[in-house]
């Protein structure tokens, strides 16, 4: 359980968190958040980026308040600290840059809490696609690299042969797991425009001789024929309404193998819908951003398991408000 804040200050450190993201997600878009960054002259990086002298000293100064740069006469580095986290996750700025995008879906809160449905974008952002798409694929290739030690440790590999990832666009779990697993055969089903792009992301990196695709809306089109030992659906879910989410639960369930298991990751709520923080407020960007979208109780996503014919297991804690749930097919 979250900690509530406990003074002033923290409160309205709290609440106006928004500046410091902001300062994240602006130096992230201008490569400011990259390993290979050395010390930057505020004028020549300008004058290479097109942007303002003043603003970009201004932007390195707040860097080094929060931590991330140091600054040495006229001239800022990366602290090595951080250096050592951009080398090791290399497409953190791409999630930063995704989180640009979710800045300005944070900014229709208040619209859709008045109205309690979704609120559509402006024009200009829906002419982005599918620039926009490939920046949220980037993000979600990031984002899942990020978890995929959490889940490498969280259930047994031994005799997962082939392997169906749900909506696994981007690539990022199905890479790492082909590095880490090269028994595991691998398909990835998504929607079209998400494959293409995805085999475009990875068309270079070895492992793709183990990695098939294939195009299509899970909730509406066949699944691939299968069986597979393990079935992952990983961030989807909150996307869609209850009655949908079952129905592909139960289609995933006829893929696997006797003895297989489906995997669930996503935000799920206790039975309070209180906890965890992060899919609190996550549902609410949910409700904001999509037209049926929700954060799901784990009971929910045990009654689809259920009903599906599998077994579920206990739930495991993963980072970042992430909630695996594995149930098997007996």
């Amino acid at each position: 359980m979250t900690s509530p804040p406990d003074s002033l200050d923290t409160f309205l450190g709290l609440a106006g968190g928004y500046a410091a993201a902001k300062v994240l997600t602006t130096a992230a878009k201008l490569g400011l958040l990259a390993p290979s960054c050395g010390m930057i002259a505020p004028e020549a990086f300008a004058r290479a980026c097109g942007t303002s002298p003043k603003g970009v000293r201004l932007l390195l100064n707040a860097l080094v308040g929060l931590g991330i740069y140091e600054k040495e006469s006229e001239t800022y580095r990366m602290t090595a600290d951080f250096r050592r986290l951009f080398a090791h996750h290399p497409g953190l700025a791409d999630d930063l840059i995704h989180h640009d995008h979710l800045y300005n879906v944070w900014g229709r809160l208040e619209e859709g809490i008045r109205t309690g449905r979704s609120v559509p974008p402006p024009e200009e952002e829906t002419r982005r696609y599918p620039a926009s798409l490939a920046t949220f694929l980037k993000a979600m290739r990031a984002h899942a690299g990020t978890l995929a030690g959490d889940l490498v440790s969280a259930v047994p590999w031994e005799g997962i042969k082939r392997l169906l990832d749900i909506g696994g666009g981007g690539g990022g779990f199905a890479l790492v797991l082909a590095r880490r697993f090269p028994q595991i055969k691998i398909t990835l089903a998504d929607l079209p425009d998400a494959v293409t792009l995805t085999k475009g992301m990875l068309a270079a990196e070895p492992e793709m001789d183990r990695i098939t695709f294939h195009p299509c809306n899970a909730y509406t089109d066949p699944l691939p024929p299968g069986p597979f030992d393990r079935i992952i659906i990983s961030h989807l879910l909150h996307i869609y309404p209850n009655d949908d989410n079952r129905v592909l639960v139960a289609k995933a369930a006829g893929r696997l193998a006797r003895g297989g298991d489906l995997l669930l990751l996503d935000y799920f709520l206790d039975d309070k819908e209180t906890t965890p923080r992060q899919a609190v407020l996550f549902r609410l960007l949910m409700m904001i951003g999509t037209p049926e979208g929700d954060c799901y109780r784990l009971s929910q996503a045990r009654d689809w398991l259920r009903e599906a014919g599998l077994t579920p297991g206990t739930p495991r804690s993963l980072s970042r408000g992430n909630t695996l749930l594995a149930a098997r097919k007996l």
